[in-house]
């Protein structure tokens, strides 16, 4: 699948709801008219879901899935979220931590989202692709996790609130996350009645995802689960919060991706031929499988 996100005004996304596992998710890209933002080909908000009665954080093993040819990137807003995948890695992030997992020439992952003891009861995260340039898709696959506070953060002007460079640079400020194609993820927390303005590069492709409490976001009110994907171009955009609460914004994007993308499944790779190859070397074993037992 081949698209073209080229627009001369901004366009607003729903997304549209699908049943992920146990999670009712909103999926914002890929969509009939977009395929990416940048390298960035896909976005599940999963909804907040009550999971005090789940404290367990080791999966059953249903939903271990492969990947091959992106990065996967999941960033918990609250609960706790366990990782595993057959290369051996390990981990749990708390809320305002990420996951970073780059697929390369293929891996099998589960994660497990659940409640800690301090935990607030709900669970609430996001999840996101990044394509791989062709040549990193053959290379080996990679896992780093950041808790909160391992998270670079800035303040913003006039106590305004404070955004979160999870992944990319932002002035001085610079994530310890890989990127390949100049991609970049902010966490925006907007303080009630403040506003940002947020100059992006010349020519990145960029998008903003809001999850719950509405903004304005230059002159277009944006909030509950959508997504506005910002005209070719633009150099200026200004948030502005007048509601009594704090709001939370996801800005993201980078340089358009100019290579062959073709998404099938849980691969998205440069070709029908190579995604013929994905799933010929998962069904032949080639990315192992998932040991839950040294880490019980």
């Amino acid at each position: 699948m081949c698209f073209t996100m080229k627009s001369n005004k901004a366009s607003l996304y729903r997304g549209i709801n699908l049943k992920v596992g146990e999670f009712l998710v909103n999926r914002l890209i890929p969509a009939s008219t977009l395929g990416s933002v940048g390298a960035i080909v896909f976005l599940d908000h999963i909804y907040p879901v009550d999971l005090r009665h789940d404290s367990s954080s080791f999966p059953t093993g249903n939903y271990a899935h492969p990947h091959r040819g992106i990065v996967t990137f999941s960033y918990v807003l609250s609960g706790s979220l366990s990782h595993y995948d057959s290369r051996g890695n390990h981990n749990i992030i708390g809320a305002g931590g990420l996951q970073w997992m780059k697929a390369g020439n293929g891996i099998i992952h589960d994660e497990k989202p659940f409640i800690m003891e301090n935990d607030e009861p709900i669970f609430h995260s996001l999840q996101f692709w990044v394509n791989l340039p062709g040549e990193a898709k053959k290379e080996e696959p990679e896992y780093m996790a950041l808790q909160a506070v391992d998270v670079p953060e800035a303040q913003l002007p006039d106590h305004g609130g404070t955004i979160r460079i999870l992944l990319g640079e932002f002035g001085l400020w610079a994530s310890p996350i890989p990127t390949f194609n100049h991609e970049f993820i902010y966490h925006l927390s907007l303080n009630p009645h403040s506003s940002f303005s947020f100059s992006p590069r010349k020519d990145d492709e960029v998008a903003v995802f809001v999850t719950a409490s509405e903004v304005d976001v230059n002159g277009i009110v944006l909030g509950n689960s959508k997504m506005l994907l910002m005209e070719e171009g633009i150099k200026e955009i200004v948030f502005q919060n007048d509601k009594i609460n704090a709001a939370d914004i996801l800005i993201f994007g980078g340089k358009p991706y100019n290579e062959p993308i073709v998404a099938e499944g849980p691969f998205v790779m440069s070709s029908y031929a190579d995604i013929a190859t994905a799933y010929r070397d998962f069904f032949a074993g080639a990315y192992g499988s998932i040991n839950l037992s040294w880490v019980r």
